[in-house]
Parts: structure tokens; sequence; C-alpha cells
């Protein structure tokens, strides 16, 4: 199968999940309702920035592209297929929903005593972190990913789980609310640096083996025929860490700049003060 072919795939219109684009679309058209002309409904309400739209919106996209586009009949045949797939929906989804969720449309649900008390036991940070990457590992164990891809209730229940583990991984280090974001900078950065860490070994494993682990992609595709089960693995390997790299970095870059921002505020705010008791005293003498 050459590579036109593999990718002729996304030009069927049957194997897109026009269900699913419907829901997507009905999440994206109430999110930009609610962040323009019903704004001023909410409580201390304060106007969304175009790059917080783009954030969510992206983030809705990805997600449906991941469950809803042929790349989810592509992930049942191949698993590095499989892997893209995961690294969409729990290293890029996550984060972009955070930025784009306004702190007034979170506050009404995490104020709730049930919901606030399970956030705040979730998105402790070193929790988080083990939490999160525990789950990835623990999924890839052999034994319990084949269970997994064979029964769909397990598979979809393993899905929202690993979802919600991930959003309560970022959370901490996006702060989504201002008054609950009390993590500074530098162990913001050792959260992802943590991460970046704590999943090598299940990618090393799966990347440098050089036997198939996973009996739900022992064969050879049969729809898509491209490269040997052992490739296959290995590949997936190598695109769940490099997709994780660039996300982590660019997180780590968003930190840092936001942390030089908060310096230079701080030294000019340090500066106008300074100038003005230097003011006040030359009034005095």
């Amino acid at each position: 199968m050459s590579s036109q072919e593999f990718f002729q795939v996304y030009g069927y219109w049957s194997n897109w999940d026009y269900k699913l684009n419907l829901v997507f679309l009905a999440i994206g058209m109430l999110y930009v309702w609610l962040t323009g002309p019903f704004r001023k409904r909410f409580k201390d309400a304060e106007p969304v920035p175009g790059w917080k739209k783009f954030c969510f919106l992206s983030g809705l996209i990805i997600y449906f592209f991941a469950l809803g586009s042929p790349l989810n009949l592509m992930a049942h045949e191949l698993f590095s297929m499989h892997m893209m797939q995961m690294s969409f929906l729990y290293f890029a989804v996550p984060p972009l929903l955070l930025l784009g969720m306004p702190a007034y449309l979170l506050r009404p649900v995490v104020n709730l005593k049930v919901v606030r008390g399970i956030i705040r036991f979730f998105t402790k940070p070193l929790f988080s972190v083990f939490f999160f990457n525990g789950l990835i590992s623990f999924y890839h164990v052999p034994v319990v990913f084949d269970k997994i891809m064979k029964e769909h209730l397990l598979h979809d229940l393993s899905h929202g789980i690993l979802l919600f583990a991930a959003l309560c991984m970022w959370w901490p280090i996006i702060g989504p609310i201002p008054e609950w974001d009390r993590i500074k900078p530098i162990p913001k950065l050792g959260l992802i640096f943590a991460n970046g860490i704590l999943l090598t070994p299940a990618c090393a494993m799966i990347t440098f083996t050089d036997v198939v682990l996973f009996q739900s992609y022992m064969d050879m595709s049969q729809v898509f025929p491209v490269m040997s089960p052992i490739h296959d693995q290995q590949l997936g390997g190598v695109i769940m860490k490099i997709m994780q790299e660039i996300v982590y970095i660019t997180a780590i870059g968003l930190v840092f700049l936001k942390w030089l921002r908060q310096e230079r505020a701080k030294d000019e705010a340090e500066l106008r003060e300074w100038q003005q008791q230097n003011q006040m005293k030359l009034r005095e003498s």
C-alpha cells in the first residue's frame, strides 16, 4: 500500500463520524455563545480574548479528529495510529481546553462542594503527575491493554478516566482559575519535567523491544498493510514520545514567558514606587 492509498481513507465520507461531529459542533456553538452574547449574565465575567477562544476550539477540533475521523478506524488496525490518537487525546487536547476555559464558566461548577473536594484532591501537584503517568503506563501493560481493547465498555471507560487524569495533571500547571493558581513558575516547570521523565520507561519499553508486546496488534493489518507489527509498535513508541516532548517543550516555553512578564511587571511596579518615594522626599525637603 502506497502512502497515497494510505491517506485516501480520509476522503471517504463514510469513515467520518458525523453524529459525533454534530455533538462537537453543538459544544463549540455553546462555548461561543457563553463567551460572547451570554457572557454578561455571569457574575464577574471578563471579556474572553481571542487566543482563549482559539485554544478551546482547537482542542475541540483535535478531539473530534482523534475520535471522529478515519484516525479512529486506523487506530484499531495500527498500533502507531493508536499511539497518535492517544497523544492527541491526552497530551494536546487537555491543556488546550483548560487554556480556553474562562474562569467565570468554571467557578459555578468548582464551587459545588462535592466537585470542589474532588478537584482539590485529584489536582494536588505531585499526586496528579503520578496519577496520570501511572495510569498511562498501566494502560500499556500488555495484559491490561489487550483486555481493554477487546471489551468496548472497558475501552470507553478507560478513555474517560485517562482524560480526567490528564485534565487533573494540567490543572495546577495552567491554573485556569486565578484564585486557585497558587503554584509558582519554578515548581510548574518542575512538574512539566517530571511528566516527561515518568513516561519515558513505558515509551522506551515499547520502542526498543524486539518482540511484539500486544496481542491486539500481533498480526499485520489487512486494511492498512504498511509495515510489520514490530515496526508498527516501535513507531508507536516514537510517536508518543515525540508528541509528548513537543507539548511539554511548548508548555515550558509558555510558563517561562509568563514568569518573565510577571517579573518585569514586578520590577516596573517597584521602580514606580521608588520614584514616588523619591519625589515625596524631594517635596518634603
